[in-house]
């Protein structure tokens, strides 16, 4: 595994060569086509989610789903590139946001870890977890640079089309940098730089990009960016001036590059690439993690303007890869540990539009998808089992629209397939030659497959009020994590074959979702818009996986019996009158996994905190070229799960108050500062792991101020 610094050096230098050639042929701007939005028909495809800058509402407070965006300005200027606070500001959705731990892990409706949660990067699926050593977990774990975010959409409940393929509990999909981000409107080419420096362990982040439109005549065009990025963190106090000893260095480097050919105005093709390269010292297990995360696509979409043809086709790759080192002087067995989680996919969708007689229209969707999950380890892999996933499906949705009336019919078939094997023998011992390495155990596979059916009614009789329920069916397939678990550490990669279960069968959810969706214009004063989304759910879950003793008395990973119901109520809303604004989101639930001794033992459980809610107001003014805004956050009590109800801790509820400002100079620059905890409170952030728990010490960042600037030229 190569170093970070090598890493990064290779990204730089690519990246630079990317840029310089894209200013080789410059020409006359011209505009992108605008995109379309069908909120009605694919409500839940993320894809679909388009925010409009600051007003808020577009895509989705007219989907009859529940369905959240962030845009770039939230994202960037309101948090600072913090993305844990912003997912958590979604209702229905929050975080495991350990100390020392930069992976990001997204939790909807309670529900997170093992593909629960389809957690994105441009579409593709990041699915890697690390159960070896103190501080792992069976979450999967998203690893991206906040320097290249410029939006987070989060569809809760039943996903329409390839996202939601073998998901369980919703999907999020952080978005990066597109060329639109980079050039100012109206120019052909062009850079942009933001730089960031900061107090109590925020060091300094860099973010360098550069792109290019070029028009080869007719409707023809080509456009290209490339950027780099880097944050350097150190340690940090919490509310009480004290440095929280297990939140350390890291100094994360990432480079990006996307290339978009469009010969035509039919068709559209989307090159893109994103790297991560991390080391960071989890401090409850004393030695260093390196992470590197690669993650590429090819999008291709043919519209020729036709009722019958909207087509999309996807194809990605993923790479994680971890390794272990002890060059921080605590060297354990677990030093030259590696792995590596590799996915492959592809999907195809087609949108079909047909007027029907009597003012009446039909829409189909319909398409398939596939991914292949993997995970190697070295000889010294542990508690990480090699394996295989394999998921596929098709899927179809039919939406009628007539009157105020429209009645989606959705049908999916995801099937699935798992491969590993059953243990491993350490050398000289039960047959296993001595003198060589490991022996593998049986060849296991296992395969299924769940119809899910959904449907959708949504009505508007007026242009202000959309109610909607909607009843589906999702499945979620056990992972090879589960199915071949090795129990303990297993220093020399051996495993005892009594912890798999290859028995285990597929949770499976049946949902509700009931919501109503309201909007108006110029009810304060000319001009001035709201919005408004309040949804409940209710998912009575069958088959839920989790570590336990089995009826054979041996600890491995089992189907619960009976239901596991969760239910909650979820609100977000925003009133805009250009001087001011206001926006907010609350959730109230009950998400409490099942719970018996041995829960978060082996890997960390937290519940949700039952109530949480986020406000953010503010003012502009000069021609709104300067936005001062605050922020409150309160987060319920909530509980850290380990060993059961014997050892977990309990932990209380917490308010935090937030600040920002941004000054728009100009067309070409902007400043702005945030100031998170203002008030300098010590708090135990929830959901943040057994490790960070255990040290006694709250891990929440005590008050932080960031100052930075953006160019573009």
């Amino acid at each position: 595994m190569r170093s970070s610094s090598r890493r990064f050096s290779v990204l730089f230098a690519g990246t630079a060569l990317s840029l310089a050639s894209s200013f080789i042929s410059p020409a006359a701007a011209q505009d992108m086509p605008a995109a379309t939005t069908d909120t009605a028909v694919d409500a839940t495809t993320l894809e679909q989610i388009t925010v409009d800058g600051e007003r808020g509402d577009d895509g989705v407070a007219d989907t009859p789903a529940a369905v959240s965006s962030a845009d770039a300005e939230a994202v960037q200027d309101r948090y600072a590139g913090n993305i844990n606070n912003v997912v958590r500001a979604t209702p229905g959705t929050f975080t495991r946001e350990a100390g020392d731990q930069p992976g990001v892990v997204v939790n909807i409706r309670g529900l997170q870890g093992m593909g629960r949660v389809n957690s994105m990067i441009d579409g593709v699926p990041q699915t890697f977890r690390n159960l070896s050593g103190h501080g792992g977990t069976f979450d999967n774990m998203l690893y991206v640079e906040e320097n290249m975010l410029v939006g987070v959409d989060v569809a809760r409940g039943a996903v329409s089309g390839a996202e939601g393929m073998g998901t369980l509990a919703g999907a999020a999909n952080f978005r990066t940098l597109e060329v639109d981000d980079v050039l100012l409107p109206g120019h052909d080419y062009g850079m942009m730089t933001t730089l960031r420096a900061g107090s109590n362990g925020f060091d300094f982040s860099r973010l360098f990009a550069g792109g290019l439109r070029h028009d080869y005549g007719g409707e023809g065009e080509i456009s290209a960016v490339g950027a780099i990025s880097d944050t350097k963190k150190s340690a940090y106090e919490n509310g009480n001036g004290e440095i929280y000893p297990y939140g350390g260095d890291q100094h994360p480097k990432s480079g990006l590059f996307k290339v978009n050919l469009a010969p035509n105005a039919d068709h559209d093709l989307t090159l893109g690439g994103i790297w991560y390269d991390n080391e960071f010292l989890p401090g409850s297990s004393g030695y260093n993690w390196l992470v590197e995360n690669q993650t590429y696509t090819a999008k291709y979409a043919y519209q020729p303007g036709s009722d019958l043809i909207d087509l999309k086709a996807n194809a990605y790759l993923n790479i994680t890869d971890i390794a272990f080192d002890g060059t921080n002087g605590n060297v354990s067995e677990f030093d030259g540990r590696e792995g590596r989680n590799t996915t492959t996919g592809f999907d195809v969708s087609n949108r079909m539009r047909f007027d029907l007689a009597d003012d009446t229209e039909l829409t189909l969707f319909y398409g398939g998808a596939y991914s292949h999950d993997d995970y190697d380890g070295n000889e010294d892999a542990g508690a990480n089992p090699d394996g295989t996933l394999v998921k596929s499906g098709v899927f179809g949705e039919a939406t009628i629209s007539r009157g105020i009336f429209d009645v989606t019919g959705g049908l999916r078939y995801d099937g699935w397939s798992l491969e590993g094997i059953s243990g491993i023998t350490a050398a000289g011992t039960d047959g296993c030659p001595a003198g060589g390495s490991p022996c593998p155990g049986e060849h296991v596979e296992r395969s299924g497959g769940d119809w899910s059916p959904k449907v959708t009614v949504a009505a508007r009789p007026f242009d202000w009020l959309q109610p909607y329920v909607t009843y589906a069916h999702t499945t979620r397939p056990p992972t090879a994590s589960e199915m071949f678990y090795p129990g303990g550490h297993n220093f020399d990669g051996t495993s005892d074959p009594i912890n798999n279960n290859l028995n285990l069968v597929p949770e499976q959810s049946r949902g509700w979702d009931i919501g109503i969706n309201l909007t108006g214009q110029d009810l304060l004063q000319s001009g001035d818009s709201a919005w408004l989304k309040v949804g409940y759910f209710h998912n009575r879950i069958e088959n839920y996986i989790t570590y336990d003793i089995d009826t054979d008395g041996e600890a491995r990973w089992v189907n619960t019996e009976g239901t596991t119901v969760m239910q909650g109520v979820e609100v977000e809303g925003g009133y805009d009158a250009g001087r001011y604004y206001a926006n907010f989101s609350l959730t109230i639930a009950d998400t409490d996994q099942p719970h018996n001794e041995l829960t978060g033992g082996v890997s960390d459980v937290g519940t949700l905190p039952d109530d949480f809610f986020t406000v953010d107001a503010g003012f502009r003014a000069f021609d709104e070229a300067l936005t001062i805004g605050g922020r409150v956050r309160y987060v319920g009590k909530s509980t850290q799960l380990f060993n059961g109800e014997t050892d977990a801790y309990h932990l209380g509820s917490y308010t935090l108050f937030d600040a920002y400002a941004t000054w728009k100079i100009n067309e070409t620059a902007k400043l702005f500062v945030n100031v998170e905890n203002l008030f300098d409170r010590s708090y135990m952030r929830a959901t943040s792991g057994f490790a960070d728990n255990y040290s006694g010490i709250d891990n929440g960042r005590g008050r932080t101020i960031i100052v930075g600037a953006t160019a573009r030229f």
